[in-house]
């Protein structure tokens, strides 16, 4: 008993710092700060209603993933301006997951709703107005086993807690998919004997109606790595489903998901293959805003001429818009091992190669060369750009003709042009390096979901 108290206290001792930390108690006084932090009433009388339920043999069961992850959360759900405290508990005798939803009423907390289900876990939570009333809506996520997801979204307008929608899923993603200014609902599913995989809307009208839309991701989908929200080139709101499976082409696709006439589509989907077959792609780099400016762009590898017998590739990044239309942004050199790459000015696509040459310790070196002639070679070298590591790293950065660039932890990066600025007809000089080169964003390469 004792070692279960204990665990109580820490659990709203930690209620107690979120309170602090949100700023959602009372303004403290410079004299405050000098004194020793007591336990607000609040704070009291919300520990006796959930050592209460302690005491009866419940236990705390914070949500496993998500967003939200505290066995107590606090949330405005009801839009009055006062937090609701929200508690997760399993019932072990009962095989039973409960969220406790407390409103402060007459100076004291009450239950004001339950919402019970079935599971292993209470696999994420989360609080989402759907429809701009003010009130949020609660979307949970049960855990049924090692692999079966559940989802249910309830409404609690007016503390009874309705069952508004459910569904299997695999992922969930919330976002203003449709554009009327409310976050809907988007849930992934794999493919089952049944049919392939799939993603589902959901989104709530004024009435609390629940509008449910469905559309086919690429045939083939076995996984999923990511979803990323952002907008295609004609402004429109979507989402990028990154897939990984079996295609023609390659392994990975992305699928792009957005409203057009109030009609969710998958705009990507070629209807002769069911596959989004401009984005499938060998290598796994994931789609990404590279720019910075809100559109999301998807990488497709294209081969370089060789100069050697390993493969180098360059990054072309495109953009779509809402009816599935392509345009290529701009193109990089991608090199994940040295975690840098270079955006390509325009006129080297298909006059330029890359080779290595790390024969020099602590230097790792990329040499592009202009492609003489319509034959493939021969090549002549213009720009080297380094990796420098070890003790002298720095002082290798300032040897003559080399122009230091940038370092990320034991790592410094420099280059050295070759010869004389924009030789060949390719534009590049000292200025153009510096403005074109980055640092790699590490969820390009690792998915997240």
């Amino acid at each position: 008993m004792r070692e279960k108290k204990h665990k109580i206290l820490i659990t709203m001792l930690a209620l107690v710092a979120s309170l602090f930390l949100s700023g959602c108690l009372l303004r403290i006084s410079a004299d405050d700060l000098y004194r020793l932090p007591e336990l607000s009433e609040d704070y009291l009388r919300i520990q006796g209603h959930i050592n209460t339920i302690l005491n009866a043999g419940a236990e705390f069961s914070p949500p496993i993933s998500g967003p939200n992850r505290q066995s107590v959360q606090l949330m405005d759900i009801s839009g009055d301006g006062t937090n609701e405290v929200i508690a997760f508990f399993r019932v072990p005798d009962e095989s039973r997951l409960k969220i406790y939803i407390f409103e402060m009423r007459d100076g004291d907390y009450s239950v004001a709703a339950i919402i019970e289900g079935a599971g292993t876990a209470i696999e994420s939570i989360r609080y989402v107005d759907m429809n701009g009333d003010g009130v949020m809506e609660i979307i949970v996520g049960w855990q049924l086993g090692d692999a079966f997801k559940h989802m249910e979204i309830y409404s609690v307008a007016d503390w009874n807690a309705v069952l508004l929608a459910s569904a299997e899923y695999e992922g969930i993603t919330v976002f203003d998919l449709d554009g009327d200014g409310n976050d809907d609902i988007i849930v992934l599913r794999l493919p089952t004997l049944e049919s392939g995989a799939v993603a589902q809307s959901f989104r709530l009208t004024e009435d609390r109606d629940m509008l449910t839309s469905q559309v086919a991701l690429s045939a083939g989908v076995e996984a999923f790595s990511r979803v990323m929200r952002g907008t295609l080139l004609d402004g429109v709101a979507a989402i990028f489903v990154e897939g990984e499976g079996v295609f023609e082409e390659g392994s990975f696709v992305t699928d792009i998901l957005a409203f057009r006439h109030g009609v969710f589509l998958n705009v990507s989907m070629r209807e002769s293959s069911g596959v989004s077959d401009e984005t499938v792609r060998q290598r796994r780099i994931l789609s990404s805003d590279v720019s910075g400016d809100g559109q999301i762009k998807v990488p497709i590898p294209r081969r370089l001429r060789a100069q050697t017998d390993t493969a180098y590739y360059a990054m072309d990044w495109y953009l779509f818009d809402s009816r599935g239309h392509s345009r290529l942004a701009f193109s990089t050199f991608h090199n994940p091992t040295d975690e840098w790459f270079l955006i390509l000015p325009i006129d080297w696509r298909g006059r330029v190669s890359v080779r290595r040459d790390d024969a020099v310790s602590g230097e790792r070196t990329v040499i592009f060369s202009y492609i003489v002639g319509d034959d493939g070679g021969p090549f002549e070298d213009f720009l080297k750009v380094y990796r420098l590591t070890g003790d002298a790293r720095e002082e290798r950065a300032g040897l003559p003709g080399r122009v230091r660039l940038t370092s990320e932890g034991t790592s410094v990066y420099a280059f050295e042009l070759l010869t004389e600025d924009n030789r060949f007809g390719l534009t590049f000089n000292e200025t153009v390096i510096v403005e074109n080169f980055r640092l790699i964003f590490s969820d390009w390469l690792a998915g997240t979901f």
